[in-house]
């Protein structure tokens, strides 16, 4: 049961996370404006703006986000109190979140996006709320478990605020945080998501929709293709998995972490001289892949650049998000391998493919089978109609996942 005290703190979280989220949103456009010189009356997207600007822009816009980005984790590493992980907050209430550090620590998130970072942004708001709410728990006297929720509801109340996705967000709580589907805790993370979201459509970011575009047509052997697509994002998803296993670790702490940053995004910007869709969080592939809008080999280009240029980010010890380029992963992937199917199988909507894979590669590769497929449909607006085809997918790349996973000791 709810008393006052936990009540008002829920209500609290919302704002906390809507003021955030906002701050956030203006700030990484403001940055994104600054770094590939444009305007908001210009009317461009960030994908828009990046493929405008010469090749070496791109280069040195990178370069600059290495030197930014190695100096400010060295120095957050090397200072302070260690930083605490959400989860590790939640399951574990004597892990304090440093309030401070934390939210340096996200600030810095959306800066290094803003110049091109091939990671995700959502992390930052949630992050910061959380350190924000773990500060003010301090000076309340309340159950362990009513703190954990409280800290929850705010790491899912950011991601609410920044996507503008408030049932996703309120899923993603109850499925990856607190783990728990009782009343108590679905009411907490609907109230906080609902009221964060309502606060940033009130703080001059409006209701935004991601991805403003008509839904792909459901036409061909659809059905089949679904499936078949979710055994195939399965094996791409460990495959993933795998990789990032190899990275080489460095000490995040040493001085030599600044020229490994300066390194490593330097040679994601000389991929991006060829491919520009990689910067950022990976919303400008998706808009393409989306829409049908790339060829087949096009799409393996960036497939195949944009997992080395996360790869490349998260060895040089960035930090960020992984829920876009995860959809980006799966958007390039599904449409070269619909690209296949249709010719040897039957025609089917390279959009739709697309989409579909999106939805699949994140729900496997972030843990969140459920919040993918609210999600990604409160990204776009499109139809209920689409749950038919990804309950299919998502449903046969888990089993898939299950089984590789049990035969090869993954």
């Amino acid at each position: 049961m709810f008393d006052k005290r936990l009540l008002g703190l829920i209500i609290i979280v919302g704002f906390v996370a809507g003021l955030v989220g906002a701050f956030y949103t203006h700030l990484l456009h403001y940055i994104q404006h600054v770094m590939y010189n444009y305007s908001t009356a210009e009317g461009l997207t960030f994908g828009q703006a990046v493929a405008r600007v010469t090749p070496e822009h791109r280069v040195i816009a990178l370069l600059a986000c290495g030197l930014v980005g190695g100096i400010g984790w060295v120095l957050i590493h090397r200072y302070g109190e260690p930083l605490v992980d959400i989860k590790k907050a939640v399951q574990d209430r004597t892990k304090e979140m440093p309030p401070l550090k934390t939210c340096i620590h996200a600030t810095l998130q959306i800066i290094t996006v803003g110049m091109g970072s091939p990671l995700g942004r959502e992390v930052a708001p949630r992050e910061a709320s959380a350190g924000i709410m773990s500060a003010l728990l301090k000076h309340v006297d309340m159950k362990s478990d009513d703190k954990s929720l409280i800290i929850a509801c705010a790491a899912g109340a950011g991601l609410a605020s920044v996507y503008n996705s408030p049932l996703s967000a309120a899923i993603f709580i109850l499925e990856t945080l607190v783990i728990s589907w009782n009343v108590r805790s679905m009411s907490a993370a609907l109230l906080s998501c609902g009221i964060a979201t309502l606060v940033v459509r009130q703080s001059g970011v409006g209701d935004t929709i991601q991805y403003t575009m008509a839904q792909p047509p459901l036409y061909g052997s659809y059905q089949e293709f679904a499936i078949v697509l979710g055994a195939v994002i399965a094996i791409g998803v460990l495959l993933f998995d795998k990789t990032q296993a190899l990275l080489p670790t460095f000490d995040r702490k040493s001085p030599k972490m600044i020229l490994v940053s300066v390194l490593a995004f330097g040679f994601v910007g000389v991929m991006a001289m060829f491919y520009p869709e990689i910067l950022g969080n990976g919303k400008a592939g998706n808009q393409l892949t989306f829409t049908d809008l790339v060829t087949w080999d096009y799409a393996l280009g960036l497939l195949a650049t944009k997992w080395i240029a996360v790869l490349l980010a998260l060895m040089a010890g960035a930090y960020g998000g992984r829920i876009t380029p995860s959809m980006m992963l799966g958007s390039t992937l599904s449409l070269a391998f619909a690209a296949l199917w249709s010719v040897m199988v039957s025609p089917v909507s390279l959009g739709f493919a697309a989409f579909l894979g999106a939805v699949v590669f994140l729900g496997l590769a972030q843990k969140m089978p459920i919040t993918s497929c609210v999600f990604m449909l409160e990204l776009s607006r499109f139809s209920v109609e689409m749950f038919f085809p990804i309950t299919l997918a998502m449903g046969s790349a888990l089993i898939v996942q299950q089984i590789l996973k049990a035969r090869f000791s993954l």
